[in-house]
């Protein structure tokens, strides 16, 4: 399970999430997903704004991948975190692992 965190530049956490989902990013064809793959379950990852603009683009190639999600997993939560980094600068995405 990972923990996703919107985090201001204090340290506050403004949003979060717990996802079992996120914890298979790491798993993907890094040629493919070059963001996605550095999110990894036993660790922390933490995307700034621009980040996270490239973060978006392969979140919606790996809803429609049904090779990385079978199940057609929706992330619009995730999105939904991703659009609240951008409304604000220095605000970061964080995916806090075991």
């Amino acid at each position: 399970m990972i923990s996703v965190q919107v985090r201001a530049e204090s340290g506050e956490i403004l949003s979060r999430k717990q996802s079992s989902e996120a914890g298979k990013f790491f798993q993907v064809d890094q040629g493919v997903y070059p963001t996605l793959v550095h999110i990894v379950p036993w660790g922390d990852t933490a995307f700034n704004n621009s980040q996270v603009s490239a973060l978006m683009i392969e979140i919606e190639r790996y809803e429609a991948d049904p090779a990385v999600n079978p199940g057609s997993d929706s992330f619009d939560w995730l999105r939904d975190m991703m659009h609240m980094v951008l409304a604000e600068p220095h605000r970061m995405l964080w995916f806090v692992g075991d």
